[in-house]
């Protein structure tokens, strides 16, 4: 969904923002990759995030069912795949948490990260931006969008860009328009598709 190129990477300081139960900084950092993760429930103890990635997931696999016609079943092939997919990232999440909680998972508001600027030389943010523009307002996209900025030295790609019924987020549009003159951006088309619509992410480049 970010179109990495491992390779790329090497030498590079990743920070994956709202991370939740994701095994994206469990799997790099397993890979030898300099990662981190941030998130609010990064302060609950790990038996209550596998608790809660469970039901979420049971949550998610009964809402699906309503209306698989909206999705891509390419990358998943039914939602039996879809569960045993999520529930293994969940567990392999559980399990890096335990050992490094406070470590590579550090508490954190995207609104105001605990970070220095330039930290870090990538940032992440995955279904969090965009897709919930329903429930988090403009306002809150803008000071994300400036944190992650902010303590990233090159560049942020943030996925997808769409929310419901594969519609492109209007926030998209009033971001790029409000950004400071320095930084670039761009829409690029990613392999990944779920969402309808969903196969394409916002760069956001530190012109140096």
């Amino acid at each position: 969904m970010f179109n990495l190129d491992l390779k790329q990477l090497q030498n590079k300081k990743i920070l994956d923002c709202a991370a939740g139960a994701s095994s994206f900084t469990s799997f790099m950092s397993k890979n030898g990759f300099d990662v981190m993760a941030a998130d609010l429930l990064y302060d609950r103890n790990p038996k209550f995030l596998q608790s809660r990635c469970e039901e979420h997931l049971n949550a998610l696999i009964d809402s699906l069912a309503k209306m698989e016609k909206e999705f891509v079943w390419s990358f998943f092939k039914n939602l039996d795949e879809l569960k045993h997919h999520r529930m293994a990232a969940c567990k392999d999440f559980n399990n890096d948490y335990q050992l490094n909680k406070g470590k590579k998972y550090l508490t954190a508001d995207l609104q105001q990260l605990p970070f220095a600027d330039d930290k870090f030389d990538l940032v992440l943010c995955a279904h969090l931006l965009f897709i919930y523009d329903h429930r988090l307002d403009f306002t809150f996209h803008q000071k994300a969008v400036e944190e992650m900025i902010r303590v990233s030295s090159e560049e942020v790609r943030i996925y997808p860009l769409v929310k419901n019924k594969g519609q492109k987020s209007i926030f998209v549009k009033k971001i790029r328009d409000n950004l400071p003159e320095n930084i670039k951006t761009e829409i690029v088309r990613v392999d990944y598709q779920f969402r309808r619509g969903g196969n394409e992410m916002l760069r956001l480049i530190k012109d140096k």
